[in-house]
């Protein structure tokens, strides 16, 4: 039996393993940049901070604030974007408006793991290798606001729990996520009607939203290595490990 509680803004209930959702964009980049070849990943919250980290390092620097990447970084936090970077073998630095305070916010918990709609599954993989026995998901939000794509991001690592057989002793506010999404699909359309949705596309980053739309498309999870600052790595399902059937 897994004790999950869901938090649709940071902090979160104190649990040993914790899942951070930011869905639009940075745990989706984050998946992204780590199943392309990325070494390492370092969440830094503060713009300075990270130009330090990524500067001791020789680090890629990527971040953002109000969804533009910031002066001097070699990029922003676009998902697909970053496919395109110089990143097998290589660190980077992301710092983002809302996901890394997020992090930073889960610092004192044992297990810590990025979660989107593009990971579900291998997240769902990861929890149960790890036996999990208490879970907190933690929606990064926007700016203190509950943000529906985080919301529907955690609502689908739970159901691949669940269709995985694990037994759920959910929180009510769990039960509210899975109650939105329904069943498997719809997820693009919820994605496309969220308000930082709207707000990416007027910026010009509608494809990131549909990217990040796509189900399990992702065999990633990042998985804390180390904690301040965090520093993630990729964890893959291993292959004998099969999505159920339908």
């Amino acid at each position: 039996m897994i004790r999950v509680d869901l938090a649709f803004v940071p902090p979160g209930r104190r649990a040993r393993n914790v899942v951070v959702f930011d869905v639009l964009r940075m745990t989706t980049t984050a998946a992204v940049l780590l199943d392309a070849g990325l070494e390492a990943l370092t969440v830094v919250a503060d713009p300075e901070a990270a130009r330090r980290e990524a500067a001791a390092s020789s680090a890629l620097l990527l971040g953002e604030r109000e969804g533009v990447a910031l002066p001097g970084f070699d990029g922003g936090n676009s998902p697909l974007e970053a496919r395109e970077l110089p990143l097998r073998g290589r660190r980077a630095v992301l710092c983002t408006t809302n996901g890394s305070f997020a992090v930073e916010a889960a610092e004192g918990c044992e297990r810590l793991s990025l979660g989107a709609v593009v990971n579900a599954a291998a997240v769902a993989e990861a929890l149960l290798a790890a036996e999990a026995d208490e879970l907190s998901l933690v929606c990064a939000g926007t700016k203190g606001a509950v943000s529906l794509d985080d919301v529907v991001g955690a609502a689908c690592v739970l159901h691949e729990l669940l269709d995985r057989g694990a037994e759920l002793d959910a929180s009510d506010a769990c039960r509210l996520a899975l109650g939105l999404l329904g069943g498997r699909e719809g997820v693009p359309e919820l994605l496309e009607g969220a308000t930082h949705a709207r707000f990416l596309r007027s910026i010009g980053f509608g494809d990131d939203v549909a990217f990040a739309g796509q189900r399990n498309v992702v065999d990633v999870v990042p998985t804390r290595e180390a904690v301040s600052p965090a520093r993630f790595v990729a964890w893959r399902p291993p292959a004998a490990a099969r999505a159920p059937q339908a």
